[in-house]
């Protein structure tokens, strides 16, 4: 990873902002030492409490890539980001060609929940009971709300496994279980020791067996701000990928409370202005 990438730090999905360089590098074998019994509990804390300087509303598109054939046109779509009731809250919209909204997605995670709304090409939103893989964002991605709201990041039983390389980086991995049954059972996700990034997550079966994988593989700059610019989401069954990439950034924005409320989640939002946007 460039080293002038290294001030990127990502606390959620997507999360999929970046925080201010907040440490130094470690240098020498201690970059791999495992943290003590008392430690893993302090940096999990950390991770899950940590927040977004302002909110935030990125383009984005998502690519299908088969292991075989073409890759899929583009699917546009924005995703705002806000903190409130002490957790993280996002709102997606995926458009079509005509940029009318066919799916939409609204969550929110804290220490004592996670919630999740849905609404279809203008339908009332439903609350999703069961946070798991769910459906895709549109039709033929791999991509799910799952993959953008990581409800496993304060899922209560996390444990931590190790300290190893993770994508070129020295990274702290835990073990979440799903509070709820179905798939998947359990993700394995790393945090990258000096910033507290998410590097990557791999969700399980109950044996252990990978079902799919996300990894954040590219980042940028709009304005004076590091963000994530390209995360994959990739299904080891089939080895099909969706890439998803940030293509403009309008940052340091105030949103209202009612923009997160499931209510007017069948009603197109409002984006920023376009002068608002910084390209990455």
């Amino acid at each position: 990873m460039p080293a002038s990438l290294l001030s990127l730090t990502i606390r959620w999905a997507v999360l999929l902002v970046a925080w201010p360089l907040c440490a130094q590098i470690s240098s020498g074998d201690d970059r791999y030492a495992r943290l003590t019994p008392a430690e893993a509990p302090v940096v999990l804390a950390q991770f899950r409490t940590s927040r977004l300087p302002a909110d935030t509303c990125l383009k984005v598109t998502i690519t299908h890539k088969p292991r075989r054939g073409e890759d899929s046109a583009p699917v546009p779509g924005l995703l705002w980001i806000s903190w409130g009731d002490g957790g993280p809250r996002v709102r997606f919209e995926a458009r079509d060609a005509q940029g009318r909204v066919t799916y939409a997605f609204l969550a929110k995670k804290n220490a004592q929940t996670s919630e999740l709304w849905v609404a279809q090409n203008g339908q009332p939103a439903q609350a999703v009971k069961e946070l798991g893989l769910g459906s895709p964002l549109a039709p033929g991605l791999l991509l799910t709300p799952f993959d953008l709201h990581m409800p496993f990041t304060h899922w209560p039983q996390a444990e931590y496994i190790s300290t190893d390389r993770v994508v070129g980086r020295p990274a702290h991995t835990f073990l979440a279980k799903n509070p709820q049954a179905g798939a998947p059972a359990q993700v394995r996700f790393a945090l990258d020791r000096a910033y507290g990034a998410m590097l990557s997550a791999t969700s399980e079966d109950a044996r252990g067996k990978a079902l799919r994988s996300l990894q954040v593989e590219e980042f940028g700059k709009a304005g004076d701000q590091w963000l994530f610019a390209a995360i994959s989401v990739r299904d080891e069954a089939s080895r099909d990928v969706d890439l998803l990439q940030v293509t403009h950034a309008a940052l340091k924005l105030r949103i209202a409370d009612g923009f997160f409320d499931p209510r007017t989640l069948n009603q197109p939002a409002n984006p920023p202005s376009d002068d608002q946007f910084k390209p990455l």
